[in-house]
C-alpha cells in the first residue's frame, strides 16, 4: 500500500494515455452522452487509473460517473481498503456505493472456486446498482495483461474458443472494459508519471491462486522469449472473438427458427451441422433455458451432443434435460390444454403452442405435400369448427384405413413424445367429429371422392413466429 491520501488529479500529465483512451472510447462507442457509468472500483492500479481517465473523459462526453465498491471480506485488511476507497472517491468528488458479502460461505455453499464465487457476487452487486439508473453501463478495469492471464488460465484448463476469449471489450448491453488496449506496464507508467497513489492488494504477490502463479512465475519467462506476447495474444483473442460472435449469432438464428415454445429442441436441427456449430447451438439453448451459463463447461456441452441419441436424459448444473424421440426438452416441461372455436374461414392463432391454423376456400384440387395440411370437401364441413389438444378417448379411422386408431398412438407414430403430445392439435367438425390430428393423416370420413368437382377447404397449421 502506498498511502491513503490521493493528490488532485494531474490531467496535464495524461498526454500519452488519455488520447488513446478517448480514441478507443469513441471508435467503439463505449460511452455516450447522458449515460451513467458505474465504475467497478477496487482501489488497485487498474481501477484507479480507469477512474481518473473516466473523470477526465467527462470533459469530452457528458455522462454521470458513479463508483461501486464490493468488499469481499476475504482479506484481513478489507476494512482498511474500504476506508481508502472512501477517501479516494471523496478526493475526486465521485459518488460511492458500497456492498459486502461473505464470499467464502457462498463459495462453500455453491461448490465454486473462490475467484468464481467472488466474481458472481461482485457482478450481482454491480448489476443491482446499474439497474437503478437509466442508460447505465458497468465499466470494469480489465487490461490487456488481464486478457493474457485469463487466456493462459483457460488454455491450461482445456477451454474451447468461448473460454479462451472470455474477456470482451463489450459484454452484453451494459458491461464495458475501456482499458483493454493497455498493459500493466502502461498503467504503472501512467500512475508513476502522474504521482497517483493506489491501494495495493498484498495477496497479489502470493502464489496461492492460479492467476497469481501465472502472473508472477510463468509470464515473466514467456516475455523473455517474446516481449511482445501480450499484443500478439490480443490479436489472437480478437480473431477468436469475432469468429465466436459469428457462430453465436448463427446459433441464435437457428434456434429462433426451429425452437418449439422456446424450450423444445428437435435433434434433427443440430444433426446436420458440424461439431463446432452444434456446440454453439447447445450452448445458446442452455442459455435460453437457464438465463445464464453458470457452471456450464465444455464437457457438459459435449455430453449433451454425444449422449442425446442413446440416453433418456442428462443433468447439468441448474437444469435437467430429457432426450425422447428426437427431441431435447426440460424435464419439467408443461404444455397446457387448450380449446379454440373457429367460426369461419381465416386465420386463428393457437397461442398455447405458438401455431397458426389457416383455413382457405378454394376450387382447385392441390394434393397436400405432407401431414401439416389437409384438403377437405367444403360440403362436408360446417362451422363452427373446434381445434383443441388431443384427449385420451380420441380415435378415428385414418384415410384409406378400416379401423379406429387412438389419436395418442398416431401422435406417437409421428415421432412426438408423450410429454409433448399437446403440440399436435386435433381439428373437429361442428358435431365434434374428428377431422384430423395435426401431423397424421386425415380422417377417412372427410376424404375427397371427386377431385374435379366442388369447392374445397384448405386447412394448414403453421409455426407462429
Amino acid at each position: 500500500m502506498s498511502g491513503v491520501q490521493i493528490p488532485p488529479p494531474l490531467y496535464l500529465l495524461m498526454k500519452k494515455l488519455y488520447p488513446l483512451f478517448l480514441k478507443y472510447i469513441k471508435r467503439l462507442k463505449l460511452i455516450d452522452n447522458n449515460e451513467t457509468i458505474i465504475m467497478a472500483l477496487s482501489g488497485g492500479k487498474d481501477s484507479v487509473t480507469l477512474t481518473h481517465l473516466l473523470k477526465k473523459l467527462q470533459e469530452n462526453i457528458n455522462f454521470q460517473l458513479i463508483a461501486a465498491y464490493f468488499n469481499h471480506q476475504i482479506r484481513k485488511d478489507s476494512k482498511k481498503e474500504e476506508h481508502w476507497i472512501e477517501n479516494f472517491c471523496k478526493s475526486l468528488n465521485i459518488k460511492l456505493l458500497k456492498a459486502k458479502e461473505d464470499v467464502i460461505s457462498y463459495k462453500l455453499k455453491n461448490k465454486l472456486n473462490l475467484e468464481h464465487a467472488a466474481s458472481i457476487l461482485r457482478y450481482r452487486f454491480f448489476n443491482k446498482v446499474s439497474s437503478k439508473y437509466k442508460n447505465s453501463k458497468i465499466a470494469t478495469a480489465h487490461t490487456k495483461s488481464d486478457l493474457f492471464e485469463t487466456f493462459l488460465i483457460k488454455l491450461l484448463r482445456g477451454s474451447g474458443n468461448q473460454g479462451l476469449s472470455a474477456i470482451f471489450t463489450k459484454k452484453g448491453n451494459n458491461i464495458i472494459r475501456p482499458l483493454l488496449i493497455f498493459s500493466k506496464e502502461d498503467i504503472i507508467s501512467f500512475l508513476k508519471r502522474n504521482k497517483i497513489q493506489y491501494y495495493e492488494d498484498y495477496t497479489n504477490k502470493q502464489n496461492e491462486f492460479i492467476r497469481n502463479k501465472i502472473r508472477n512465475t510463468i509470464i515473466p519467462h514467456i516475455k523473455e522469449i517474446e516481449p511482445n506476447i501480450e499484443n500478439q495474444i490480443f490479436k489472437t483473442i480478437t480473431i477468436i472473438q469475432q469468429e465466436n460472435e459469428y457462430f453465436t449469432d448463427l446459433a441464435k438464428q437457428i434456434l429462433k427458427e426451429n425452437l418449439i415454445l422456446e424450450k423444445i429442441l428437435p435433434l434433427n436441427i443440430i444433426s446436420i451441422y458440424n461439431p463446432a456449430i452444434k456446440r454453439h447451438i447447445i450452448r445458446e439453448y442452455i442459455r435460453i433455458l437457464k438465463g445464464n451459463l453458470l457452471n456450464i463447461d465444455f464437457n457438459h456441452i459435449e455430453n449433451i451432443i454425444n449422449t442425446s441419441s442413446i440416453s433418456s436424459g442428462i443433468s447439468i448444473p441448474g437444469l435437467n434435460l430429457k432426450f425422447h424421440k428426437a427431441y431435447i426438452f426440460p424435464d419439467d416441461i408443461f404444455i397446457p390444454d387448450y380449446k379454440y372455436i373457429i367460426n369461419s374461414a381465416g386465420t386463428v392463432r393457437i397461442k398455447d403452442i405458438k401455431k397458426i391454423i389457416k383455413i382457405e376456400q378454394t376450387e382447385d384440387y392441390i394434393k397436400p405435400e405432407n401431414n401439416n395440411e389437409i384438403l377437405v370437401p367444403y360440403s362436408y364441413m360446417k362451422f363452427p369448427l373446434l381445434i383443441r389438444n388431443a384427449k385420451k378417448p380420441d380415435k378415428y379411422i385414418k384415410i384409406n384405413s378400416s379401423f379406429n386408431q387412438k389419436v395418442f398412438e398416431m401422435i406417437r407414430e409421428s415421432g412426438i413424445p408423450y410429454e409433448l403430445r399437446n403440440l399436435c392439435p386435433v381439428l373437429l367438425n361442428y358435431n365434434e367429429k374428428i377431422i384430423w390430428c395435426y401431423g397424421s393423416p386425415i380422417s377417412d370420413s372427410f376424404k375427397i371422392k371427386n377431385k374435379n368437382r366442388g369447392k374445397f377447404l384448405k386447412i394448414t397449421i403453421l409455426k407462429d413466429n
